[in-house]
């Protein structure tokens, strides 16, 4: 019986090891035959719709054209539709996908029909997503992407992302998804409406993904519109150079407005909330940038920095539990903003100062260091300022996106 009882222990012990992979980190439990191909090359975080506005009207007998910029290029593609939070049946007659011309207008030579197991048409459930078919499409990370969406029946209030910092077009009535020109795109808003991901195989080069979770700076706030000059787009653009340390696609999950701990309706779940549906269930990522907490310490000053940093601790938990490495970004200054206070500017110099020292995330980004006044350390450099003295601006945005050290995404 001893014997036999040494020999589970010794099996048990040989089994836990082979979890560990060589980088550090556990490795999937899943056999290697089983990983995906496929590496998520865009991201939009959904949110409830609005109180007023397109998502709360809805649309019918309507066509949507969503612009969009991917990350990373491939062969294939195929992307996801949700309608997490319509109240009704989402009905999409018909779907295509080509590269962005001017305004609303495509290139017909690369539009494509995209299908739902093998169906022009789809209808998603409320409160569900759904994959497309996969096509074979080439994906340039260089180019825009148009995403015809024509929905035959009424919506009801629509699942969506506002402040896309892209511009968006709606058509008169009718299924307008196949033409060529724009000119039936009569109506223009700044938001991503159902389409959450698009999702690529890429070459053997790529080391899959990281998400950027965080709130209106991530978002791209006060960047140029239509220009893709958001901090991860600037990131993106690293990553894809040709003599890039790290060849990955950068998912981006910003909300503009959202909180780490209590985020109000319009502002998205908050961060813990939407972690798994926006960060973690992405496919092929390999790391997790956190950069939010601002706004918890701006609109919540009775908030003390160990109420956010146990937020941030619950977080890098839960990505840690999914053997994924987490990376923090530092707290940028706000003084002169809007809801700045002495209080608030104490929190963020606490929450920054364990973020650099506590150990807790795996690696640190100084977000803090790189846009700050080296006269005012509690206020933007004016070059990096947006005006509003709390989101930066494209240089600033640039700045930030430099500031990442490839060398923390390989480390063991």
């Amino acid at each position: 019986m001893t014997r036999m009882l040494t020999g589970i222990v010794i099996i048990l012990m040989i089994g836990l090891m082979s979890l560990v992979s060589a980088k550090g980190w556990p490795s999937s439990t899943k056999d290697a035959s089983e990983k995906s191909e496929w590496v998520g090359s865009w991201t939009a975080s959904m949110q409830a719709p609005a109180k007023d506005g397109n998502s709360h009207e809805g649309f019918k007998d309507q066509t949507i054209r969503l612009i969009l910029r991917p990350h990373m290029a491939g062969e294939k593609m195929r992307i996801r539709l949700s309608n997490e939070f319509g109240s009704l049946p989402l009905s999409m007659k018909e779907v295509r996908v080509a590269v962005s011309s001017e305004g609303a207008s495509i290139d017909k030579e690369t539009d494509q029909l995209i299908t739902f197991k093998g169906e022009e048409s789809v209808t998603i459930p409320a409160g569900e997503t759904q994959y497309s078919d996969a096509i074979e499409f080439p994906v340039d990370a260089n180019q825009n992407l148009t995403v015809s969406l024509y929905v035959d029946r009424e919506t009801g209030p629509t699942t969506w992302h506002q402040r896309s910092n892209q511009t968006v077009y709606m058509s008169e009535k009718g299924n307008h998804a196949g033409e060529e020109k724009g000119s039936s795109y009569t109506s223009k808003e700044e938001a991503w409406f159902w389409l959450d991901r698009l999702e690529v195989v890429p070459d053997e080069s790529v080391e899959g993904a990281v998400v950027v979770m965080g709130s209106s700076i991530a978002n791209g706030n006060y960047s140029t519109l239509n220009a893709n000059r958001r901090w991860p787009d600037y990131l993106a653009n690293r990553m894809n150079s040709k003599n890039a340390e790290v060849k990955m696609s950068v998912l981006n999950a910003g909300i503009s407005a959202n909180h780490l701990i209590n985020s109000e309706e319009g502002k998205g779940q908050n961060a813990f909330a939407r972690l798994e549906r926006d960060v973690l269930s992405q496919e092929g990522i390999n790391g997790v940038i956190l950069h939010e907490g601002i706004n918890d310490l701006r609109h919540y000053p009775e908030y003390d920095s160990q109420k956010i940093i146990d937020r941030m601790k619950k977080i890098i938990k839960a990505t840690h539990d999914k053997r994924m490495p987490i990376y923090g970004g530092t707290l940028a200054p706000y003084k002169d903003s809007s809801m700045f206070t002495k209080e608030g500017e104490k929190t963020r110099q606490e929450v920054n100062e364990w973020i650099r020292t506590s150990g807790e995330f795996d690696a640190v980004i100084d977000f803090d260091k790189a846009l700050r006044d080296p006269d005012d350390p509690e206020k933007f450099l004016s070059e990096f300022d947006s005006g509003d003295h709390l989101h930066p601006n494209d240089k600033g945005y640039k700045k930030m996106a430099d500031t990442v050290d490839f060398s923390i995404f390989k480390q063991k």
